[in-house]
């Protein structure tokens, strides 16, 4: 290869990776560490094919509800396979639901009622695209007995936090700016709902605490007796103790109002994520709870970025989606970059359905490997020439479905 081209792929790697970020208005500020969800210490090994085990990561849902039993706040946590910690995901309680096309359009929120939340569950996994094994839907007594063991946490707010009382009257709940709080202002800052505000404006306030907790709690609490991960989480209290006793990964995916219009016909406030970034997250923090129930008989994809950069992984997760791949796991691994996207198979007959791939991400080179996830059909590993293909944002193509496929 010549220099030009050696210095051409280069900068498009640069452009990328600084350049992108800021326009996709992505959540900044986490590396989603997810280097060692494979253990290649346990798998089998059948005709010389070894299948790496993929750690369980099992997801739990903590939604928080006020006085006047409205969800407030939406988060998922991820533990981190076999080690303590893992990562608390928030996203907006006022999320639009995945909807069938004779349904009318909802906010998740809306599916609570009070009583049986199995339908506000169920809309959030539908969402997320992931199995919930444990939920904790908490007022503010059991919140404040729940974060009880983080003690004082200093938060950082970009906007004073106020509540709507029973009255009809405003109380300042925490001002903007930095400040140690007691456990109990963390609980109320995530409660707190006034009635004249947008979503968009309190979002970022369940950010902070969430942060907050995650700061405090540094590389893990040591709680008595001590949480061990010998065993799965049997309920939510457990999930959230061997949360805090390890490092915490925060991360709030991004959203966007809902405009007036055939989505949402009654102007509500309501709030649209962005699926390709659910995907990307979901795919490297809880592999093991996806579900990929829209994508039955699609291929499984196994990303892998040596690029270690949220932009290129959501970039690549959205066309290979658009290509009706069902996205599977996606991970992190040592960089630089290969010049050529790599696509890695066991069975070269996975190779029919991707015979227009590089229409999708740029050139590719398959070739064959004696080694694999767990339910994984294709490897993909990010090339530099996935970059150097993006520069022109090329349109994705559009695809037919067969009649195998509806």
């Amino acid at each position: 290869m010549t220099a030009i081209p050696h210095r051409q792929r280069q900068r498009a790697i640069v452009a990328l990776c600084c350049g992108v970020a800021a326009a996709l208005m992505l959540p900044a500020g986490l590396v989603v560490g997810y280097n060692s969800v494979l253990n290649s210490g346990n798998g089998t090994n059948v005709n010389n094919v070894k299948t790496l085990t993929i750690p369980s990561t099992p997801v739990a849902l903590l939604a928080t509800v006020n006085s006047s039993n409205e969800v407030t706040s939406i988060n998922v946590i991820a533990l981190s396979g076999n080690s303590l910690g893992g990562t608390i995901i928030s996203l907006p309680a006022k999320s639009m639901a995945e909807v069938a096309e004779d349904e009318d359009a909802r906010r998740v929120s809306d599916s609570y009622t009070g009583g049986d939340a199995s339908a506000f569950v169920a809309d959030v996994e539908g969402l997320l695209d992931v199995s919930i094994s444990t939920v904790g839907i908490l007022k503010r007594a059991d919140l404040i007995e729940l974060f009880d063991p983080i003690g004082p946490a200093e938060i950082l707010l970009d906007s004073d936090v106020r509540n709507t009382e029973p009255d009809g009257a405003q109380r300042t709940v925490a001002k903007i700016g930095r400040a140690t709080v007691e456990t109990a202002t963390l609980v109320d800052i995530l409660l707190a709902r006034q009635t004249d505000q947008v979503e968009a404006d309190r979002f970022n306030h369940q950010k902070s605490v969430l942060t907050a907790i995650a700061n405090t709690v540094g590389l893990g609490l040591k709680l008595e007796p001590a949480v061990s991960t010998a065993e799965s989480p049997a309920d939510f209290k457990s999930v959230f103790q061997r949360l805090i006793s390890g490092p915490i990964q925060v991360w709030q995916f991004a959203a966007s109002a809902v405009p007036a219009g055939d989505l949402n016909p009654n102007s509500i406030d309501m709030y649209q994520l962005d699926t390709a970034e659910v995907t990307m997250i979901m795919a490297s923090v809880a592999p093991t709870s996806k579900t990929g129930s829209d994508l039955t008989g699609q291929l499984s994809v196994q990303i892998d970025s040596p690029f270690n950069n949220a932009v290129v992984s959501r970039e690549i997760v959205r066309r290979l989606m658009a290509k009706g791949l069902n996205i599977s796991l996606v991970r992190e691994v040592p960089g630089p970059p290969q010049e050529v996207t790599r696509v890695l198979y066991v069975d070269s007959n996975v190779l029919s359905g991707v015979e227009d791939l590089a229409s999708f991400i740029g050139e590719v080179s398959a070739g064959r490997t004696n080694e694999r996830a767990q339910g994984i059909d294709l490897q993909i590993v990010i090339g530099a020439t996935f970059a150097q293909f993006l520069e022109s944002n090329p349109e994705i193509p559009t695809t037919t479905l067969s009649a195998g496929d509806e």
